[in-house]
């Protein structure tokens, strides 16, 4: 079956999530306390792998408790699964109802009983004892109806009388609540029938059964849709639930082990241990004598063959997992050996880049997480690999970013055999290549937990993760990109673009192409950016304006091997004024012409109209009109309005452009060009 819908009701702090599609590899994504560990643990026990079933007095949604709990078996996990080809086939011959059913839907309740629908939806009544009684109504009404042929009377009603009154009696001994049984319709028609002896009085009372028999039908029918529910429930896909990832110790104390499972069987880390004892089928019995047994010099035929035994099981047990888990794991081919030395229960890995044995313990933390939480899926799903979804509640929280990254992965490749659902908060955990896989899992306003499936919620710290996640996959291309020159914001930009188009259309020199201009998005973001450039061994130049640059930053920035001349490029070399920023490069008309189509009520000649040449000003022109827009207008500058004007004007008429402009890019554009 393969898990198309899931829904959650009633269970902790969900009322209800609705109908959820997923499909091979689903991610959940939301903040911590927003429900996803609530949605998985109620999914988990709509067939659990660990056999917990539900407990109403800890998982029914406390504030309802006492006046609700008692009133109904309340449903809490549903699934929507679509059948098999052989499924469907199976059914089919279980039920002829259900010879078109394509998928189901299983609800599971407090009780631990199921309701199951089948889709086309298929139904038949369960005989009830009114159905009984009315059957009997109409076989008496038939019985009264009865004509005799031709010199039978007498004969024949004596066979009446003697029915009517037996099946008076019998209706009178239906009780209105009880069950009915096939045999006890049964009897009755077999009462009926004895009383026949010759072929008319057949042909007379055999239509007074009928009503009866249409009852063994409709019990017979509603027997096969009750065996084809079982069929079911017996190939619901088991759900293996995972929330404690402890990683196997490569040597295991066996007795210290059996008194701690014993005395505290619930012990974090113990799961995972006593799966690796059962998937190599010993049980503690066993591992409570292996102990005295030492290195089998005993020579009792008893004790050597247990070892013997154990040796084959050990052995087996190891060559599995190496062969399964090389399925998974898609790298290295790994080797596992299991070994018992005295109380002592080890794992072995090796590899074939190195064949030499090394403890588990000892390997990347990724094998030790991988092989664990496999094992305990392996063990607890029966080995069955087409019938387990996995439910990872937080997996790979201790693992470095990068393998993070490599997990995702790894579950992309075993979903192919098993759906796999995972919850994180983490952005290296989330595919943007596939967000139709994403669900996130938010608080809602009424405090319950929400599923979010065709639009994201408004909750940003719920859509936190994915935000990182983009600013992550973005940072990898820039980091990753050829030669850069690295920019305050998108301004810087659009003008660089538009005066490198200008210089070109006039025959001049522009930037190379082999450059791309990436905004920072601000000057504090702009120095971190081009120094893990520069850790990437990127070609890289900085461009700023000083005016947004603190001095003890520039001041440190030599021992950052970013200098003025080697790798840092200031506004300020191509004018004179120390506050420079780009707008300072054009002439002050030009800039404002467009700032008055903006602000066509700005008095700008409370603004300097020096050329850029004899300018000496700390603070650049954007600074000092978006001074005056604030203090006349009371409002903020939108900047990138006029830097967007000014960037169209360029392209459309680059030939109005002034030769100081030009000449001053020009240099400014080699200088880049020769420091990349």
């Amino acid at each position: 079956m393969q898990l198309a819908e899931f829904r959650v009701q009633n269970y902790k702090i969900i009322e209800d999530t609705g109908w959820v599609p997923v499909q091979n590899l689903t991610a959940f994504v939301g903040k911590n306390e927003s429900g996803k560990s609530a949605i998985f643990r109620a999914l988990s026990k709509l067939n659990p792998s660990d056999g917990e079933g539900y407990d109403g007095l800890k998982e029914f949604p406390r504030q309802r408790y006492a006046a609700e709990i008692t009133r109904t078996d309340w449903p809490v996990a549903s699934g929507r699964f679509h059948l098999t080809p052989d499924e469907q086939r199976d059914i089919s011959a279980i039920s002829e109802l259900c010879s078109e059913v394509r998928s189901v839907e299983v609800t599971r309740h407090y009780t631990g009983s199921y309701s199951i629908t089948y889709h086309p939806d298929v139904g038949v009544d369960h005989v009830t004892p009114p159905d009984l009684i009315y059957a009997i109504e109409s076989a008496i009404e038939h019985i009264r109806n009865l004509i005799a042929p031709e010199g039978k009377g007498e004969e024949l009603g004596r066979i009446k009388e003697g029915l009517l009154a037996f099946l008076e009696e019998q209706k009178s001994g239906i009780p209105v609540d009880g069950h009915v049984h096939k045999r006890q319709i049964a009897d009755l028609i077999n009462a009926i029938k004895s009383r026949a002896n010759e072929p008319w009085q057949h042909d007379i009372l055999d239509p007074v059964t009928e009503p009866m028999y249409r009852l063994v039908r409709q019990m017979e029918t509603y027997e096969g849709l009750m065996a084809a529910n079982r069929y079911i429930i017996e190939h619901l896909p088991k759900f293996v639930y995972f929330d404690q990832y402890n990683v196997i110790e490569s040597a295991i104390h066996i007795p210290t082990f059996i008194a701690t499972l014993k005395s505290h069987p619930d012990t974090p880390g113990l799961r995972a241990t006593h799966c690796l004892f059962r998937h190599v089928n010993l049980d503690l019995d066993q591992l409570d004598r292996l102990g005295s047994h030492k290195n089998a010099v005993d020579d009792n035929p008893i004790i050597r063959r247990q070892v013997d035994e154990r040796s084959i099981l050990l052995s087996t047990a190891s060559n599995l997992m190496t062969k399964k888990f090389e399925d998974w794991w898609g790298q290295r081919k790994i080797r596992f050996r299991y070994d018992i030395d005295g109380d002592y229960f080890r794992v072995w890995v090796s590899d074939d880049l190195d064949p030499s044995e090394i403890e588990l313990e000892q390997r990347s933390a990724g094998l030790q997480y991988f092989f664990s939480f496999y094992l305990v899926f392996l063990v607890e799903s029966g080995d069955a690999y087409q019938d387990s979804i996995l439910l990872l509640d937080e997996p790979g929280l201790q693992l470095h970013p990068t393998a993070q990254q490599q997990a995702t992965r790894f579950f992309e490749r075993i979903s192919h055999q098993n759906q796999i659902f995972y919850s994180t908060h983490s952005p290296f955990m989330i595919d943007l290549d596939h967000l139709d896989r994403v669900r996130t899992v938010y608080e809602g306003e009424d405090g319950t937990t929400k599923v979010s499936t065709s639009e994201w919620p408004a909750d940003r710290d719920s859509l936190f993760p994915l935000e990182a996640a983009l600013a992550t996959r973005i940072a990898e291309k820039i980091l990753s990109g050829g030669k850069q020159l690295v920019v305050e914001d998108i301004q810087d930009l659009w003008l660089l673009q538009a005066m490198n188009y200008a210089l070109r259309s006039r025959g001049k020199t522009g930037l190379s192409p082999e450059i791309k201009i990436t905004p920072a998005g601000g000057a504090a973001n702009l120095f971190p950016l081009a120094l893990m450039m520069t850790a990437h061994k990127k070609p890289v130049a900085v461009l700023i304006s000083g005016s947004n640059i603190p001095s003890a930053v520039i001041d440190k920035l030599p021992s950052l091997h970013i200098r003025e001349g080697n790798g840092l490029l200031l506004y300020s070399s191509f004018v004179n004024r120390q506050g420079a920023g780009i707008e300072d490069l054009f002439s002050p008309e030009l800039y404002h012409r467009c700032v008055k189509d903006i602000y066509p009520d700005l008095p700008l000649g409370q603004v300097s109209e020096k050329s850029p040449a004899e300018r000496n000003e700390e603070r650049g022109i954007a600074m000092q009109i978006a001074d005056l827009v604030e203090r006349r207008q009371g409002e903020h500058f939108e900047r990138w309005r006029v830097a967007e004007l000014l960037s169209d004007r360029i392209c459309e008429s680059p030939q109005n452009l002034d030769d100081e402009t030009i000449e001053r890019f020009s240099r400014l554009f080699h200088e880049i060009n020769r420091l990349v």
